[in-house]
């Protein structure tokens, strides 16, 4: 009877975890120390498979990211591909590269060897487009930088939105003070019209603004937990961080700094954490309002115009920091 039970038990605990394959994802990113941090946590997670990544300019110049995207592979020690991105946005100006928040090396000055990997032969966009396109419905794409990358794939393929899973963006102010004006954020003004883009597109996109991401903290006492408990992987976001937390401190935030590009990826894991609402976007493209996110809660137009044809699409508007947190320490730390 026992040995019928075992069994018994170990047919339901195989069919319970059928269900719970992990989310393929590919990550569009500008490390930077917050998308590191992003990034190795999604490495780490058990409930995702990254299938890649794609650099762009932002927090540092693209060439920068593509090398620090194949430093963070041997960080984590996993082989995935890497495709090298746009180096300036589509049509505006590019933005001075944030170098006194990330260092010049971009990861808090600790200067890192160079990787013996090396990136694809293709672009960003080709390589975005021939993955999905091989896989049509199972892929996310995670965007932590600006979107120039995800525009120039849809440009390249029309069909690409009816083949994404989703699209997780990390960007954008509602109601806070934006980081590079007073109505917009990085990611966002980085190139607006990729943005606009991106965001106005039919498929199902959730974007994650700063109202969002400094809800939740990365404090000193979470850094010294993750450093002493996290193996390399730790003492690597432990020693990057402490540059980007100066910066943090010298802006009047006393413990630690506010946590974008994980949260963003925390949605990709587990989006009961965080409460939505169904929003029209549209970026502003010109002006003293360039890279601004008006977020319409209704649209209603028949008639041609800049808001016709707009669809809905999703914004984060709370969450839960503390679960967060816990979810990226309880994968950092492999418990």
């Amino acid at each position: 009877m026992r040995r019928i039970t075992d069994a018994m038990l170990m047919t339901l605990l195989l069919l319970s975890n059928a269900g719970t394959a992990a989310e393929k994802i590919l990550i569009d990113t500008d490390p930077g120390v917050d998308d590191a941090l992003a990034v190795v946590f999604a490495f780490a997670s058990d409930d995702l498979e990254v299938v890649g990544l794609t650099t762009i300019f932002g927090n540092v110049e693209t060439q920068l990211a593509t090398r620090n995207a194949l430093r963070l592979l041997d960080i984590v020690n996993v082989d995935v591909p890497v495709a090298e991105g746009a180096v300036k946005p589509l049509y505006s100006k590019k933005l001075a590269t944030p170098d006194f928040v990330h260092g010049k090396d971009g990861f808090g000055e600790i200067y890192l060897p160079e990787s013996r990997r090396r990136p694809l032969a293709e672009s960003a966009a080709e390589f975005i487009v021939r993955t999905v396109m091989a896989s049509p419905g199972e892929i996310t794409l995670v965007v932590l930088g600006p979107m120039t990358n995800i525009a120039l794939a849809l440009a390249l393929e029309p069909d690409l939105p009816r083949n994404v899973k989703r699209v997780v963006a990390m960007g954008g102010v509602l109601q806070v003070m934006g980081n590079v004006s007073p109505v917009a954020s990085a990611n966002i003004l980085g190139d607006a019209h990729a943005a606009d883009i991106v965001l106005g597109t039919p498929w199902d996109v959730i974007l994650v603004p700063a109202d969002t991401t400094r809800q939740v903290r990365v404090t000193d006492q979470w850094l010294q937990g993750i450093r002493a408990n996290g193996g390399k992987q730790g003492e690597f976001i432990h020693d990057i961080s402490r540059f980007y937390r100066d910066f943090y401190r010298r802006g009047g935030v006393n413990d630690g700094f506010y946590n974008h590009d994980p949260t963003a990826m925390a949605f990709v894991v587990d989006q009961s954490l965080f409460l939505t609402e169904q929003r029209a976007i549209r970026v502003v493209t010109d002006g003293i309002g360039i890279g601004d996110v008006i977020a319409a809660k209704e649209v209603h137009y028949k008639v041609a115009g800049p808001w016709y044809g707009i669809p809905l699409a999703t914004i984060t508007t709370e969450v839960d920091a503390k679960g967060v947190m816990q979810m990226l320490e309880a994968a950092l730390i492999g418990r």
